[in-house]
């Protein structure tokens, strides 16, 4: 998978006290090339570059939450024509607590007044770390309980089995991450498992089911 996200600006021209003429960063871009994968070896994160500059642009990160455990590669490289490329990668070994993190490309050059900022947030995918069994509202006279999981991207198959009973039946129904208590009756009280995968991996989670009773939810943390 591949994002990234472009900031143009306008060239402008300084004639810097040596005689040499600056430009300023024409292409800012922050990308993704490969989607990290929780539990991984190190990998790239994000990279940000700058295009076009003269002299080279500099290049940092605001990290805020990720400062301990993100290291960072600069790489500038000199063209033909004068400018500068610089290249800045964020390098970790992904975890789950890393997704959705937020930080900050920051772009000086001599010739901007101000530091530029770049926002961005961390994607990291995993499989399915916390599944829930909940109970779901309808209209229905059936009793209705959801199957939920925390995973990135969101799980897609949903399967539910039990312990004692066939699923289907003639009194419990399974559609995608929604069991359905068609009948209400004794013998129905037990373990009913769910379990929810992503292209990563899966979780488990559990409801105890007891007619008359409140239920109780039972979850797996991977």
């Amino acid at each position: 998978m591949f994002s990234r996200r472009f900031f143009t600006m306008t060239v402008v021209y300084f004639l810097l006290s040596s005689g040499t003429k600056a430009t300023s960063p024409v292409n800012v871009s922050v990308s993704v090339d490969v989607v990290p994968v929780a539990g991984r070896l190190e990998v790239t994160l994000a990279t940000c570059t700058t295009s076009s500059t003269k002299p080279a642009a500099e290049v940092s990160w605001n990290l805020g939450a990720l400062s301990d455990s993100v290291k960072v590669s600069t790489n500038t490289e000199k063209h033909l024509d004068g400018t500068f490329t610089v290249t800045s990668s964020l390098i970790a070994a992904p975890t789950v607590q890393m997704n959705q993190q937020h930080v900050q490309c920051l772009i000086k050059h001599v010739t901007m007044k101000e530091e530029l900022q770049v926002d961005h947030k961390i994607t990291v995918h995993y499989p399915p770390q916390l599944v829930y069994v909940t109970p779901f509202n309808n209209r229905s006279n059936a009793e209705v309980y959801q199957c939920e999981a925390d995973a990135n991207p969101s799980a897609t198959h949903f399967s539910w089995h039990s312990t004692h009973q066939t699923i289907p039946n003639d009194a419990i129904k399974a559609e995608g991450n929604k069991l359905y208590f068609l009948k209400l009756t004794s013998d129905l009280s037990g373990l009913y498992i769910c379990e929810a995968s992503n292209e990563y991996g899966k979780g488990i989670g559990s409801l105890y089911w007891q007619k008359g009773e409140k239920t109780e939810d039972n979850h797996s943390e991977l």
